[in-house]
């Protein structure tokens, strides 16, 4: 069946909407199609000598919001997400995520640096912010693939801007780059950095992917650090497996972690956790940071709790460590309960 002559039109919309050329000044521009490929055509671009930068554009994943400015640009310069004019020259880039009234971003602009037959810098920015080459070559390469593009960055992957670039991409193939990353036969550093994209960015698929190395990963250190990427991940079941790391993930600190993830992220789900890990944790460590979880709580929750905590449980240190914390809430309501304590 031929598609519709108003589909047609949809989708050339669509191709046209990625298809924009950049705002580049300070350089000699150029545009040409990616032809065999982006790994072939950067390869290619890499025997030239001299500095020069290359750019695509790809859609961006549909709850994106960011913005990328140059060193010292206020945030008071955004302008469409945009920090002013983007130095591409400049050292360093100032990356910020929000959730609050920045303009979805719909496709970014993804920018590589190659000087002397090596990838230098890797940047990428809202699809039309104006860039200021810096006097170097730029060329824009036209029908780069999403997928193409993620597979290219992750063999690229050696900082943190790499991994965000890939992660913002609409397409499922960064989700499965960004598990590769984080498995085991990587370096911590970039497992940690990856995990953290699969958690914050990568929604349901991200959580899918962060799950088995919740469970099984034989390193406790990563896993520690895996409550927090789990923290940030958007898919309710999320929640259910920082509690289930909480109660029975084998090394004290994870669980320590995760009662703290738990405590700010899980509401009413918190409270049975933590008391439960006061209550039942074979590790005295692990119930003094259930206590500390449960003074993050609401107040309306946290000192009831801990008075709970105070006047039943048997352990004198955990009792002490409960009246400590109702102490640093500075509610009425534990100033009155020491005030019975002391009238006994």
């Amino acid at each position: 069946m031929k598609p519709s002559f108003p589909t047609l039109l949809l989708l050339g919309v669509s191709v046209l909407a990625f298809a924009q050329q950049p705002k580049v000044v300070n350089s000699q521009f150029h545009s040409e199609p990616v032809g065999p490929g982006l790994s072939a055509t950067v390869d290619r671009f890499q025997h030239s000598s001299g500095p020069l930068w290359l750019g695509y554009e790809v859609p961006a994943l549909s709850r994106t919001h960011f913005s990328v400015c140059s060193d010292d640009t206020p945030s008071s310069n955004l302008d469409d997400s945009c920090c002013g004019e983007y130095q591409l020259e400049d050292s360093d880039t100032n990356f910020r995520t929000s959730v609050g009234n920045q303009q979805v971003v719909s496709s970014i602009d993804v920018l590589i640096r190659l000087d002397q037959g090596a990838v230098t810098k890797i940047r990428f920015v809202t699809a039309g912010c104006r860039l200021n080459a810096g006097g170097l070559p730029f060329t824009w390469l036209t029908g780069v693939q999403p997928a193409d593009s993620v597979v290219w960055l992750g063999s690229h992957a050696t900082d943190n801007n790499h991994l965000a670039a890939l992660a913002f991409h609409a397409t499922p193939k960064a989700t499965a780059v960004l598990a590769s990353l984080a498995s085991s036969s990587n370096p911590l550093w970039l497992r940690e950095k990856a995990s953290f994209w699969l958690g914050a960015q990568r929604g349901h698929d991200g959580f899918i992917a962060l799950q088995p190395l919740a469970q099984t990963d034989p390193d406790p250190s990563f896993r520690k650090k895996l409550t927090f990427d789990l923290s940030t991940n958007s898919d309710p079941a999320a929640i259910d497996e920082l509690i289930r790391m909480a109660k029975s993930d084998t090394d004290s600190d994870v669980r320590g972690q995760a009662l703290f993830w738990v405590a700010q992220k899980a509401g009413r789900k918190a409270v049975a956790t933590l008391k439960d890990a006061v209550e039942n944790d074979p590790e005295v460590a692990v119930k003094r940071k259930a206590v500390f979880a449960l003074s993050q709580l609401p107040k309306d929750e946290a000192v009831p709790q801990l008075m709970h905590v105070a006047e039943t449980n048997s352990d004198p240190a955990i009792r002490r460590e409960a009246i400590f914390w109702l102490g640093q809430t500075h509610d009425p309501r534990a100033l009155q309960y020491f005030e019975q304590i002391l009238a006994r």
